[in-house]
């Protein structure tokens, strides 16, 4: 069978195109939405289309290779005789479903476009100038950019350890007074994962009144432990999840939070965001798949430590993450790293805050890695 063009990111990102585009991939093989494909560049006329396309490989941004699962793909496909409704009962359905998978209520479930607002209303919610959002830096801290503002909340960004590991110790010693204490776990961009004895410590010695913030995007390709079961037992905690990485719909933006009801009905006054209902089916059908996690979970540890005792064989310092992504140590100006590699077609995640001489590599398919190696090499030649 011949395997049909791959979409790229910014296209996925075009909901009316991607919306269509997904709906007629339902009947093709799954590699149709993988990152190994077509690179557009918007026209001047934005009413046109780009002609020019060019191959490329997309290890950026932390996407899923091979995209949704065949029962997402199948639900999908079923979508054109409810195009005309709003769906929004749906969304109460899923999170039904993820209630009862993870032994909890559904009022202590929210489903939201994706995990960023849900962690941008948090930080509206239980953050303020004089009880700040705390967090380690770098990490996914996107939905709090732009808050820090004398009328609105107040950050404290405290750097990494030197061996980038995120000790909650050092965050309440900096915080000491904060009303939201985020963790990535595992981090985004180290991969490195927050032990449960420690989000635990820092649970019982946080001052009255504020809030642990969990944001789980990548924790099903690690063997980290979940925090849902702190959720259950009603702590000041809230966890956020994704369907963007391991179940591959990051186009569709479906995402949820988890916490107790007060915590979730004190984010209301920052609005409900509406979840496309396609996107609400896809991760129902990708919830409801028994050998999704664990199967994905496995072909990202293969294609992991694959990278690994190939940067190991070259004597190349990495950071042992269990995310999809990681840190590679390039000794030079990563930004500069990340140009060369574009100039050759490979596109990666680049360097962060306080490792200006890294690189973040997202994990693609063994095809997209073989590639990534093979021009890293010339790169750092």
């Amino acid at each position: 069978m011949t395997e049909p063009a791959a979409l790229s990111r910014r296209m996925l990102m075009r909901g009316a195109i991607g919306a269509a585009t997904v709906a007629g991939a339902a009947t093709a093989p799954v590699p149709a939405l993988a990152q190994r494909g077509r690179k557009v560049d918007l026209p001047d006329d934005p009413a046109g289309m780009a002609a020019s396309l060019t191959d490329a490989v997309y290890i950026n941004s932390n996407e899923h290779p091979v995209g949704p699962c065949p029962a997402a793909l199948a639900a999908l496909a079923k979508l054109p005789p409810l195009s005309g409704r709003y769906g929004m009962a749906f969304a109460g359905k899923l999170e039904s479903l993820f209630a009862r998978q993870n032994g909890l209520s559904p009022t202590q479930v929210q489903v939201h476009p994706g995990s960023f607002m849900p962690l941008r209303s948090v930080a509206l919610s239980y953050s303020s100038a004089d009880r700040p959002i705390a967090y380690f830096e770098p990490t996914f801290d996107q939905g709090f950019l732009g808050l820090d503002n004398a009328s609105i909340t107040r950050s404290v960004a405290v750097p990494l350890s030197g061996d980038f590991a995120a000790d909650p110790r050092t965050l309440l010693a900096a915080a000491p007074d904060a009303g939201v204490y985020y963790l990535c776990n595992p981090n985004n961009p180290t991969g490195l994962t927050t032990s449960r004895a420690d989000i635990d410590w820092l649970l019982a010695n946080k001052p009255k009144g504020s809030i642990l913030l969990v944001d789980e995007a990548y924790i099903h390709f690690s063997d980290a432990q979940s925090c849902l079961d702190l959720v259950a037992r009603q702590a000041d905690l809230l966890v956020t999840r994704t369907f963007s990485k391991i179940y591959g719909l990051a186009g569709l933006r479906c995402g949820l939070i988890a916490g107790r009801k007060d915590l979730l009905d004190g984010m209301a006054r920052y609005g409900t965001n509406i979840t496309p209902m396609p996107a609400v089916l896809a991760a129902e059908a990708s919830l409801l798949d028994p050998t999704l996690l664990p199967t994905r979970k496995a072909e990202n540890k293969a294609v992991r430590d694959d990278l690994f005792a190939w940067l190991d064989a070259r004597g190349l310092r990495y950071l042992p993450s269990q995310a999809s992504f990681a840190m590679i140590h390039v000794g030079r100006p990563g930004a500069a790293v990340t140009a060369a590699l574009a100039q050759a077609g490979i596109f990666i995640g680049g360097p962060r805050k306080h490792m200006d001489d890294w690189v973040r590599v997202s994990f693609g398919s063994p095809a997209e890695m073989q590639a990534f190696k093979a021009a890293f090499l010339k790169v750092m030649a």
